[in-house]
Formats: structure tokens, C-alpha cells, sequence
């Protein structure tokens, strides 16, 4: 057990979540930290049920009264962490399963000397469902690239410095989340760990991936290899997670500094993204409605959780960590 000084407690939060996949991450979690918070966002009756007893045994369990988004989920999981004594927190997903040694490597780069301070480190992730692991977003001489796992025989670097992390699996000092505040809750869903990194970089921290830790998971409720202006893996989400692409990103462009090499990326990855799940999609009509939609909220600056039926955007409560 890591001591109080560098305590580490984790906040996962659920949505519906799988018994058997949670179970793997907190039998893996469970010996690498001082504490779990399982923070569920309303899931439905007869898993509030089987996540009650569940957790009991292994975690302590936070019961949110109704889906209020991931962001506010981790920001009500990290005030409960603090609280407890925190010293650091680690975020994941319902469906992300840490290495033995993920976290303990994660520690020893977040707290080694450096020149600048960082805000927050991450794994390298392999995808469950297809073995491949992914890449983390670097920039070089201002412009985002791709940095691949070396092949094998080459050296790999102990961390690298990134643009961003994916939530799931992140590593955040305490401090660094009192100093910037937590999770903008009114993204809701999407670009809230984009909007946070961004804000930290801004604020004169680095972020840094480390290759050699490793973290399982899944990223969308599906996924294909396809060849779509290169060879990548495409990740697939209900239509409503389209809106909340298309306008968190605009409310990322509205909300964060950056550079228009940057702005022009995200706008590119909009046009991607539109151009394949209008083509190849079974559900284009339904996609296209919601992402128009996702862009005129964005351009008006409305934020919080979209009512599908009514296609109205509703403003969330934030506990105070979120506020920024």
C-alpha cells in the first residue's frame, strides 16, 4: 500500500455498467490504492441493485440522483477523494483494467524532477476487442502527430511529453486539480479530458504519456478497421454521442487557447468524422440531424445534457472542483 504522502484514490464512474468487466477493474485497482470511489450515474434499477452489493465488499459507492455526465461524475468522485485524504487521483472508466504495475509507474514519472511542472500522466492503451494499441497526440514544431509504439527492438522512452490524455487512466495530483479546478461538467460527455489538458498547458504544465504502462480498454461500444484517409481503427457511438462531438468542440474552440494549427485540427476531425458515419453508417438520417444540431448549440454557445425528445439542452448543477 502506498503510503499517505502519495496516496492515490480512485474515482471510476459507471453508467450501466458490466458486473464481470468492473469486477476485473477493481480486483486490479484494488491493491495499487488507497481507495476506490465507484461513482454511478443513475444507472438503471436492476443494476443500482447488483452495484449496491457489489461494491459494498470492495469500493465505497457514490449514487448520483440522475445522470449528470461523466465530467460532474469524476468531479463529485475527486471532492469525495480529497476529502478522504487524497493526494492524488486516478480516473477511469467502467471498462478500462490497469496493469499490476500500471499505477506505481504512472507515480514514479509524475513525480520525477523536471524543469517544468506536470499536470497529469498517462498509459498507453490496447484495445480488448482487437489487441491494438493505441497512439498518443504529440506536436512537433507546433503541428499534432501521431507517436506510435516503437517496433520491436527499439528503444522505448520512459514518458514522452503529450497534447493530450484520455480520461481513463489519468494520473492528477491533487494540487494541480485545486489550482485549475476539475472537470468542465457542462461538456457533459466529450472533449472534457481534451478541455482540461488544454487548460493546463495553458497554465504552464506538461502532460506526459508513459509507453510502458499499459491499460486495457474500449473505446465506443464498437469497433472496425477501415481505410479512411489511412488505415485506422473507427470507433462507433450512438447518434447522441455525435452531438456532443460536433458541439464540444465548438465550445472547446470557444472556451480554450490555442493555436489555429490546433483549431484547424479539430475542425478537420469533425469533417472526417461526418464524412464517414454519413456515408457508411445505417443510421445517417438520425446522425446528420444530431450532429446539425450539435453545431447550432455549439455556435450559440449552449452546453449541459441534451433532452433527445426535445432537442433542448438543459444547464447541469456543478459541485465546486468543476467550477472554472
Amino acid at each position: 500500500m502506498l503510503g499517505t504522502e502519495r496516496a492515490i484514490w480512485a474515482v471510476v464512474v459507471t453508467y450501466n455498467p458490466n458486473m464481470e468487466g468492473l469486477g476485473n477493474l477493481i480486483s486490479a485497482l484494488a491493491p495499487q490504492v488507497a481507495g476506490v470511489i465507484v461513482v454511478d450515474n443513475a444507472s438503471s434499477p436492476d443494476i443500482t441493485s447488483q452495484l449496491a452489493r457489489f461494491v459494498a465488499e470492495n469500493a465505497t459507492l457514490l449514487r448520483m440522483p440522475e445522470n449528470l455526465g461523466i465530467a460532474e461524475a469524476q468531479n463529485v468522485g475527486i471532492e469525495y477523494a480529497i476529502c478522504s485524504g487524497a493526494a492524488f487521483i486516478y480516473l477511469s472508466d467502467q471498462d478500462s483494467v490497469p496493469g499490476s504495475t500500471m499505477l506505481s509507474e504512472l507515480l514514479s514519472v509524475l513525480t520525477g524532477r523536471r524543469m517544468n511542472p506536470v499536470a497529469a500522466v498517462g498509459p498507453a492503451t490496447v484495445d480488448s476487442r482487437t489487441g491494438v494499441s493505441s497512439f498518443f497526440v504529440v506536436e512537433r514544431s507546433g503541428l499534432p502527430r501521431r507517436w506510435m509504439q516503437p517496433v520491436e527492438g527499439q528503444v522505448i522512452p520512459k514518458d514522452i511529453e503529450v497534447s493530450f490524455l484520455i480520461a481513463s487512466g489519468t494520473l492528477i495530483p491533487v494540487e494541480v486539480l485545486k489550482r485549475l479546478g476539475g472537470m468542465r461538467s457542462q461538456y457533459f460527455i466529450d472533449h472534457v479530458d481534451t478541455e482540461w489538458c488544454f487548460r493546463a498547458r495553458a497554465a504552464g504544465y506538461v502532460l506526459l504519456g508513459v509507453p510502458e504502462a499499459r491499460l486495457v480498454h474500449q473505446l465506443g461500444d464498437s469497433v472496425k478497421a477501415v481505410w479512411f484517409f489511412g488505415k485506422r481503427q473507427v470507433m462507433y457511438h450512438s447518434p447522441l454521442r455525435d452531438y456532443y462531438m460536433f458541439r464540444n468542440t465548438l465550445l472547446l474552440l470557444r472556451d480554450v487557447s490555442m493555436s489555429w494549427i490546433w483549431r484547424a485540427h479539430f475542425l478537420w476531425r469533425l469533417v472526417q468524422f461526418a464524412g464517414y458515419f454519413l456515408t457508411f453508417s445505417d443510421d445517417r438520417s438520425l446522425r446528420l440531424r444530431r450532429m446539425v444540431l450539435g453545431v447550432l448549440h455549439g455556435l450559440q454557445g449552449r452546453a449541459g445534457r441534451l433532452d433527445a425528445a426535445t432537442g433542448c439542452s438543459h444547464e447541469l448543477p456543478e459541485s465546486p472542483i468543476g467550477q472554472v
